[in-house]
């Protein structure tokens, strides 16, 4: 089973960013200003997004809110991004903008969500997690490209450190975990993210009890597949080294990975989709044949463009393949596939059970290969297809004329998450998208070459 140990991780200073009182942007639900005994340091101005979901704007607005942003780390804008993390890092290091803590900790992590902004109610625990190729204990859901990984894998070269946690459910109704997710807490760090939702990291002095329990469970990585891939190339490059080759398994730095480990059954986790944008008019010519041609896998049901998401929600319990599909000229249809038909065409594809059941899976086979010509090939070079998890957005875009098309989907639910990763399969990219995304500048794990007995 995964191993889960503590670590002495790095965090912006508690003496320069905690105050004799809780700030009032930070502050829980009914939470007195009077400062509760331990620190509290607010990082709303200095805690950023993971890189994948940074736009250029935002970029541009963490550059202009504080110069210690952890933008500046996880995606910076210099001409030479790693090369300046790196140096970035080691000078607030020096500085005291950044400390490593004296003794190895776990964490609680926890995160409000858009019905009660104030109160994190959804928690897990932060902790490094020994790395070993996806399999029986260790599990992945979702494809992933080679850019986002070179990307990672040289940050990490040059700054030695995983900046932001990954995120891996496990699924147990055991009484025990409400028992071993009561630990006191000593530091306290605290964020609002762009939504206005809080996050609190908490660290929790190491037990046996809650480090064996996380340790006997089977984890699904949810969000963080190309950083635990750049992880395991990372260690295979570090081990490649005479000095380390022998090194016993967990005995370097780099063997591990930071995750935050959260229990799917106990906790109210929310899924968004993500909806597709078609760039080329030639695809979304063959997108209006589809819908507006007889076609013996889909019913088209022609609707207002502001109608479609509504009714694709109405749709979200049905079996059936069904997609929206937003085209120019305020054209906007509901497709519907067949399930039988559907499920014939789906036998051709080398997916297991779990896979062939997914809309997007279809999507992918059914709709963008089939009739648009969109292959796995295409798909990798990422210049027919673009992403947005806004429906408004994307109707927006297509009205504007900045996208050919869009399609329109449903979001992936987490039992099917599970039934995919247990049949060691994937699905295909951007298939989910957990919301909200865990903050980069909470905790950093740093990668010295040995590991330090912590």
């Amino acid at each position: 089973m995964p191993q889960v140990r503590p670590f002495r991780g790095i965090g912006y200073a508690l003496d320069r960013f905690a105050a004799d009182r809780v700030p009032d942007r930070i502050r829980l639900a009914e939470e007195p200003p009077e400062h509760p005994g331990r620190p509290i340091a607010d990082l709303s101005d200095v805690a950023c997004p993971p890189y994948d979901v940074i736009s250029p704007a935002q970029q541009a607005e963490l550059l202009a809110r504080h110069d210690r942003n952890a933008i500046r780390l996880e995606l910076s804008p210099e001409p030479d991004p790693h090369a300046a993390a790196g140096q970035t890092l080691a000078a607030w290091l020096r500085d005291g903008t950044l400390e490593r803590r004296a003794e190895a900790s776990v964490y609680y992590y926890a995160h409000a969500t858009p019905a009660n902004p104030d109160e994190p109610t959804v928690q897990g625990v932060l902790a490094r997690v020994l790395l070993e190729p996806f399999g029986d204990e260790v599990r992945a859901h979702e494809h992933t490209m080679p850019g986002p990984k070179a990307d990672r894998l040289a940050l990490l070269h040059a700054t030695r450190t995983q900046l932001s946690p990954i995120l891996a459910l496990y699924f147990d109704r055991a009484e025990r975990y409400r028992h071993v997710m009561s630990r006191a807490w000593t530091d306290e760090w605290r964020a609002r993210d762009a939504d206005g939702l809080l996050h609190t990291l908490a660290a929790v002095e190491p037990d046996e009890r809650l480090l064996g329990y996380l340790s006997r469970q089977v984890l699904y990585v949810a969000d963080g597949h190309h950083r635990y891939e750049t992880a395991l190339a990372y260690q295979a490059e570090i081990r490649a080294d005479p000095r380390w080759a022998d090194a016993p398994p967990g005995s370097l730095a780099a063997d591990w990975m930071m995750i935050a480990l959260v229990n799917a059954e106990l906790e109210e986790l929310a899924i968004l989709p993500t909806h597709r944008l078609i760039k080329d008019r030639t695809d979304a010519e063959a997108l209006r044949a589809l819908v507006t041609d007889a076609d013996p896998l889909w019913q088209a049901i022609p609707l207002a463009p502001g109608e479609v998401a509504r009714r694709l929600e109405a749709l979200a319990d049905s079996e059936e393949p069904a997609f929206g599909v937003i085209l120019p000229a305020g054209e906007g249809w509901l497709l519907v596939g067949d399930a039988d038909g559907v499920a014939d065409r789906m036998r051709r594809e080398r997916v297991s059970t779990a896979v062939m059941g997914l809309d997007l899976a279809v999507l992918h086979a059914a709709v963008l290969s089939d009739r648009l010509g969109i292959d796995g090939a295409a798909l990798a070079a990422g210049e027919r297809l673009a992403y947005t998890r806004d429906e408004v957005d994307a109707r927006d875009r297509v009205a504007r004329g900045d996208a050919a098309a869009a399609i329109l989907v449903r979001p992936t639910r987490l039992e099917q998450l599970a039934a995919v990763a247990s049949a060691d399969d994937v699905m295909p990219q951007k298939s989910t998208y957990f919301y909200p995304k865990l903050l980069t500048g909470l905790v950093f794990n740093p990668l010295d070459d040995l590991l330090e007995d912590e």
